[in-house]
Parts: structure tokens; sequence; C-alpha cells
């Protein structure tokens, strides 16, 4: 059945109906908007901060900061950051000491705050009680320690009013710096905006002490307001050497470390490091206790040295065990004479047996335990290495076993020298990482101190190895061995037979001591011959400082060989140099 169409009547109805219908909704009310518009809407803003800065004699200022604030939405309080963290000279640190004096109400009364630091910045949390949809007002006083800068021709307070590192939008900013009654010579600039800004804002003198600066237009978030105030010296106190020292140890604490690993260190080496008290030396003929010449260069300096080593090789040759031969190995284009040495076996090992376990093992190095009868010395580069730990391990042992050393001198160091690098690489590094990310410091004294401890125990590590009283008295003799060997051809000891037995025999203990040249030097007039166990180049006259000179070159060449082994791949705020947000203080503010 079909519709009945409406009359015209009820067609007028249904448009007035229509018309009465949207004439309710355009006058209703809107609708509440969702919660994320309406958690938008809560928000935190300074209506205004007027800060003062009183310049104290003594070198502190004093901060009075008024705030009105807006809070849109329900809050808890106000949080204001203070950075006490900076970059000084030499990428060290610079720190301020901020005390908290009084947190009042716009009518005096205290409020309730909290402190905490946080990286570089140290913020104060204030609870402001009625902080919804209201207007409050909030007085914050501290005072702060090194503040101020001195210049060889100014004084200076470069001081943000509002920092750069605020997320609140502030519309009028003005502060009143105070400076004391008696200054000169005042210069005022101040400076708006973003980091690094040089958009000027008002700065006005007023009665020759007082300096009243302003924000020209409102700050937006991130924009701050930054005055910088200079005055002649002479009022205001300032630093004398020691508080600096002092203040720069506040500043950079991790730096006092090294000075406590000294402490440590020398108190350890003290009673554990120290030989016996020497007595005085005399020069003697002949070696002590008849320490071979590896023992005695050892015990000199507690160490089993590359240059105790190749002396060790000419006493064997001295002995008859080997032979040196000098060779002419060529040079660059016949130009330069490069000579190369070949060592002749000349006793067979079945001989060896005679001698002392590291003379032992040298020789069966050089000659691989007796089955090549000679060996160059440039056939040693890149794989004698290995030998050595070998020869050293028995000069060592041999030295403890005769009762000279109670341990090893090695093994007394390489703890030491382990700890230091541990040590030193984890103050540098682990330190750099806490103070870039936990402490908001710089992590360049974290990485001198770290390298200056490592570096303290390692060198009181190295002379930590202690002589034994036996091993004093033999080194007493090695001494006076030493300066028999340096002054035997002064006055005093021409007495001494010399003859060219002496000089061959005692020569391998000159070259490990360091006075070959001397020892050489006196004999010049009676060695003319060269010795049965030194072939040199035909054809040239014999001077024992010439041959002492060749017999040096050799062993350092020797020395050279040996120890080879393969590489593996493997500023001011005035002056037209300051800038918003170039000085102390300033930091962030919100709600919470």
């Amino acid at each position: 059945m079909s519709q009945p169409h409406p009359t015209g009547a009820g067609r007028r109805r249904v448009g007035t109906l229509a018309a009465a219908l949207a004439f309710a909704i355009a006058l209703a009310p809107p609708a509440a908007p969702p919660a994320v518009a309406r958690q938008g809407a809560r928000q935190v803003s300074v209506r205004r901060i007027d800060a003062e800065l009183l310049v104290r004699t003594d070198g502190g200022l004093d901060v009075t900061e008024r705030f009105e604030i807006r809070f849109d939405g329900s809050w808890n309080g106000f949080y204001r950051t203070i950075p006490v963290e900076y970059r000084g000279p030499g990428g060290l640190n610079y720190s301020l000491r901020v005390r908290v004096l009084e947190v009042t109400d716009g009518a005096g009364a205290p409020l309730r705050y909290e402190l905490d630091r946080t990286g570089r910045l140290l913020r104060v949390k204030v609870y402001i009680p009625g902080a919804t949809d209201a207007q409050r007002q909030l007085v914050l006083r501290y005072r702060v320690q090194q503040a101020l800068r001195f210049f060889a021709d100014h004084d200076e307070l470069y001081w943000n009013v509002v920092g750069q590192d605020s997320d609140v939008p502030v519309a009028l900013a003005s502060a009143r710096v105070l400076l004391p009654v008696a200054v000169s010579g005042v210069r005022a600039q101040a400076f708006e905006g973003p980091d690094g800004s040089t958009e000027a804002g008002g700065a006005e003198i007023v009665g020759g002490n007082v300096v009243e600066v302003r924000a020209l237009r409102p700050l937006a978030p991130k924009e701050g307001l930054t005055v910088a105030v200079g005055w002649a010296p002479g009022v205001v106190h300032r630093p004398t050497a020691a508080e600096r020292i002092w203040l720069f140890l506040l500043a950079n604490w991790i730096l006092a470390l090294p000075l406590l690993a000294f402490v440590i260190m020398w108190r350890v080496w003290f009673l554990y490091g120290r030989d016996p008290r020497l007595r005085p030396i005399v020069p003697r003929y002949e070696p002590p206790d008849g320490l071979t010449v590896a023992e005695a260069g050892t015990l000199l300096d507690n160490g089993a040295d590359a240059k105790d080593i190749t002396a060790m090789l000419v006493d064997l040759a001295v002995r008859g065990y080997m032979r040196i031969q000098e060779i002419d190995a060529g040079g660059l284009l016949g130009l330069r004479r490069r000579p190369d040495y070949i060592f002749h076996q000349t006793r067979p090992p079945a001989a060896w047996a005679e001698l002392l376990p590291h003379e032992q093992a040298l020789l069966r190095a050089l000659f691989d335990d007796g089955s090549r009868s000679a060996v160059s010395m440039s056939s040693l580069v890149n794989s004698f290495y290995r030998e050595l730990p070998a020869i050293k391990d028995a000069i060592f042992d041999r030295l403890v076993y005769r009762g000279y050393y109670k341990r090893r001198p090695d093994a007394v160091r390489k703890p030491f020298v382990a700890a230091g690098i541990v040590l030193g690489a984890a103050v540098a590094y682990g330190g750099s990482a806490l103070a870039r990310h936990l402490l908001g410091q710089q992590p360049v004294p974290f990485v001198i101190a770290g390298v200056a401890t490592g570096a303290i125990v390692v060198l009181f590590g190295l002379v930590m190895p202690a002589r034994t009283l036996a091993g004093t008295r033999a080194l007493e003799g090695v001494l006076g061995f030493r300066e028999f060997l340096r002054r035997v051809e002064g006055d005093r000891i021409q007495r001494v037979i010399k003859t060219p037995e002496m000089f061959e025999r005692y020569l391998p203990y000159a070259m490990a001591f360091g006075v070959a040249k001397e020892w050489a030097r006196a004999f010049e007039d009676i060695c003319r011959e060269p010795p049965r166990w030194y072939a040199g180049p035909p054809g040239q006259p014999f001077r024992a400082s010439s041959f002492t000179h060749d017999l040096g070159d050799m062993c350092g060449r020797t020395a050279s060989a040996m120890t080879s082994a393969p590489k593996s791949s493997s500023s001011s705020g005035l002056g037209g140099g300051g800038s918003s947000g170039g000085g102390f203080g300033g930091g962030g503010m919100g709600g919470f």
C-alpha cells in the first residue's frame, strides 16, 4: 500500500520544526573537549620575574628571585634549576657553590622545598599550596660563591637572570644589580634571546653602583636574559693563590686521586721496597762474590736487560766459548759500510756444563743446542726474542738462589704495573663516562687523574723490588768494582798493574756498567794487538778505544736484533664577546 503524501500545511509544519531545531543547536553550549585537549590546556607560565643581585665585598653573590607564576590546571608546585658545573680553562671543571637561604611566598611565609642534584644542575623543588587554576608568588633567595670573574683590568658579574634551559614562557623579566658603594668605572650590557644571541636587552646604570636590566620583549621558552656588569678592581675581594687552589680542587676533586695514590705507594715502598742502607763505597779490583757479568749488571739496576745479555755474550767470547767475526754486509750503492757479525762456536756443548744456567741458556739459544757451529747477527732479527724470557728467568733465579732477593724483581714489578694500567684506564674511561652522564662535569680532569694515578703506581712498582741484606752487600761490591773500572786511569789507581789480559777479562763488566770508554782509555798504550776471540776487518791498526767503540756498536746492533719482533697488523661578557646565555646562573624552571 502506498504511503500518503503530506499536504501543504504538513510541509509547512515540518519546515518550521527543522528551523527551530537548527536554531536550538546553534545556541546550545559546545560539547566538552576530549581528555587529551583538556590535558593540553594544563600549563605553567611566569607572568613576571624580578631578580636582585647583590655583589658582596667578600666576593660572594646574594641572589633574590621573585616570581609571579600562573598555574592552569592542577599542580603541586614549581621548580627552579641552577647550573653549578661549567667548563673551565683547559677543559677542567669550574663549579659554583650555591646555598639556598630562604624560600617563601609573596607574603613572606616559608614554603616547603627539596634540593636535589642532577648532573650539572641543582634543582630547588618548591611545594606551593593552591597551585590549581591560580596565580601565586614565590621568592627564592640563595648565595653563590665563585660567581664573579676577575680580569687584569676589571672585575665582572656575568649572570643569566633567565636561563635558556627554561621550558616556560616569561612575560616580563628584569634584574637589579647592587654593587658595593665604593666601586668605580661601572660598565653594563644586557642580552636576550636564545643561547648565543647578541640581541640587546635594556641596561641602565643608576647612582653609580646600581644597574637595572630588563628584557625588551616577552621571552619564549628557551629564551633568556643575561647581564654583564664590570667595574674597576680593588673593592671586591679577589681570591688569593691558596683560595684559588682550594676552589680548583673542590671543582676538580678527582685530581686529588694522584696525590692519594702517591701517599699510598710511597708508604708501601717505604715498608717493603727499600734496600737496607748502603755503607760507604770503596773501589774493588774484582767482581764481588765471583758474580758473572750478567748477575752484576742485573743486581746493579734490578733488571736483566739487553745490555747485560750482550755483555754476557762478549764475556763468553773472552772466556773462549765463542769467537766474534766482523764482516762487511755491504751498504747503499756501496757508499756506506754496514757490518754484520758472525758468532762461531769454539767449544762443544759438553763443555758448557761448567757454565751457570743463564750462560748455558744463551749458548743454547745462539747455536741451537750445539747443532750449528756459527750464526750471524742478522739471522737473529725477528726470531731470537723468543729466547730472551728463558735467559732472563735464569739470571733472576740465580740471584734469588744466592739470597740477593726474596722475590724476583720482575715478579714484584708485574702486579704493580698491571694494577697501574687497570686503575688508570678505569679512572680515565669510566670516570669520564660518569662525569658526562651523571655528574655533569668535564671528562678532562678524570683523564688527567687516571693517567697520573696509573703512572704513579707503575713508577713506584718499577722501583719496588728490594734487595736483601746479602744483596745489598753484594751491591756495595758491584758499585766499588764499577768505581774501579771508571777511575782506573786516574792517579790514585795507577799503581794497579794493567795487562792486556786484565783489559779483556773486565771489558764485559765495563760494558755492562756503562764505563767502557773510561776502561779502554786506561789501556790505550798497553793493548797493541786485537784479542784472539774477535776478528775485525783486515788491514786496520788496533787501538783499544776504537776496538771498544766497535764492540759497543756490535753489542748495540746485537741487542736490537735480539729484541726485535715482527710487527702485528693492526671569555669576558664585555667588550663585544658577550651573548645571551654566556654567563653563570640561569638554568630552567617549570611546574610539577
